[in-house]
C-alpha cells in the first residue's frame, strides 16, 4: 500500500472550544484509524488531508484528488478538466446541538425544495463515538417516492441530500464535537476518501496549505510568457496554472480577446501547489492551480 505523509496526529477527532463533551478523546480516537482501511487504486496512493474542520484520509494521483474546501466548509473532488469542484462532505454548525438544526440550514442551500417533507432517522453508525442520520423522505411526499421507486430509479430524495437508488448519503455527528455535523455523499463505486477515517478537528491549517482550497479575489495578467495572480492584500505574486479549460475563455471574453498583460480583477478558487524552480512561474512566489472560475 502507498502513502503519503502516513502519520498518527494526537488529537486527530479531539474538539476544541464549546465542543467539549463528556466523552473522552481516547474513545472517540479508537474509531478513527490512523491507516486507511482499504487499499489504494492502482496508480493512486494514500494522503491524510487536513483542513476546513475536517480531517480524513484520501486517496489521489496527478488527475484527480480529495481537498478540503474552506468555502463550503467541508471536502471536494477535483479533477483536472473539471470547471467545478464537487462536493463530497459538508459540515453543518447544530446551534442546540440536535440533528434537527440542520433543517433549516438545508432549506437555505441551493435546491431546495420545501415541497419535498424530510426527517432524520438514527442508523448504526459502525464507529465507535459517532452517531449516523439519514434524511427520509416523511408524509405525502414519502408515499409518492415510494410510488415513484416502483416505476423508475430515483437517484437522490430531499433536494438531493436523502437516500434514493444511487450511491449513499448521510450525515455524522461526532460525539466529541456535538456542535457540528457532517454530511457525506458517497457514489455507486468505493470513494476516493475512506468514509471510516474522517473525523472533525479543532486543528489549525497553515495557510499555504497544499490540502486547502481557498477563494481569493485579485488582479489576474495573461499575456506573452505571463499568467499571473495577485492577491488582495498581499505583496506577492504566483503563476497561474489553469486547471478548468475556463480561465482564458472567461478573461478573453472580459478583455476583447486581448491577451497583453492587461490586469483584471477575477475572483478564483485555488489550489496552492508550492514554490516552483524552472520556467516562467520560478520567477513568482508559489504556483496555485486554478480549479473554479468564480467571477
Amino acid at each position: 500500500m502507498k502513502y503519503l505523509a502516513l502519520f498518527v496526529v494526537a488529537g486527530l477527532c479531539a474538539c476544541g472550544g464549546n465542543g467539549k463533551t463528556e466523552t473522552t478523546v481516547e474513545t472517540v480516537q479508537k474509531a478513527v484509524t490512523d491507516v486507511p482501511s482499504r487499499e489504494a487504486y492502482e496508480g493512486f496512493e494514500w494522503e491524510r488531508v487536513t483542513g476546513a474542520g475536517l480531517s480524513f484520509w484520501s486517496q489521489r494521483n496527478p488527475e484527480i484528488r480529495v481537498m478540503a474546501d474552506a468555502s463550503l466548509p467541508g471536502a471536494v473532488v477535483v479533477r483536472n478538466g473539471d470547471a467545478v469542484p464537487h462536493k463530497v462532505m459538508q459540515v453543518f454548525p447544530l446551534k442546540n446541538r440536535s440533528i434537527e438544526d440542520v433543517i433549516p440550514l438545508l432549506r437555505m442551500q441551493d435546491g431546495w425544495n420545501d415541497s419535498q417533507t424530510c426527517q432524520f432517522k438514527e442508523v448504526e453508525s459502525g464507529r465507535e463515538g459517532f452517531k449516523r442520520y439519514l434524511l427520509v423522505p416523511a408524509g405525502s411526499y414519502a408515499t409518492e417516492v415510494e410510488k415513484q421507486m416502483k416505476e423508475e430509479p430515483v437517484p437522490a430524495t430531499c433536494s438531493g441530500w436523502g437516500v434514493g437508488n444511487s450511491g449513499m448519503r448521510y450525515f455524522e455527528v461526532q460525539l466529541s464535537c456535538p456542535d457540528r455535523a457532517v454530511f457525506v455523499e458517497i457514489g455507486q463505486d468505493a470513494p476516493l476518501f475512506d468514509e471510516n477515517s474522517i473525523c472533525l478537528t479543532g486543528a489549525d491549517v497553515k495557510s499555504d496549505s497544499t490540502q486547502v482550497l481557498y477563494v481569493q479575489s485579485g488582479e489576474v495578467r495573461i499575456g506573452h510568457e505571463v499568467r499571473s495572480f495577485r492577491p488582495d492584500n498581499d505583496g506577492r505574486e504566483f503563476w497561474l496554472v489553469d486547471k478548468t479549460g475556463t480561465l482564458t475563455t472567461v478573461y478573453d471574453r472580459k478583455t476583447g480577446g486581448q491577451k497583453n498583460g492587461k490586469s483584471l480583477r477575477m475572483t478564483l478558487k485555488l489550489e496552492y501547489n508550492g514554490k516552483w524552480n524552472d520556467g516562467f512561474a520560478a520567477e513568482y512566489d508559489g504556483v496555485y492551480f486554478v480549479r473554479e472560475v468564480i467571477e
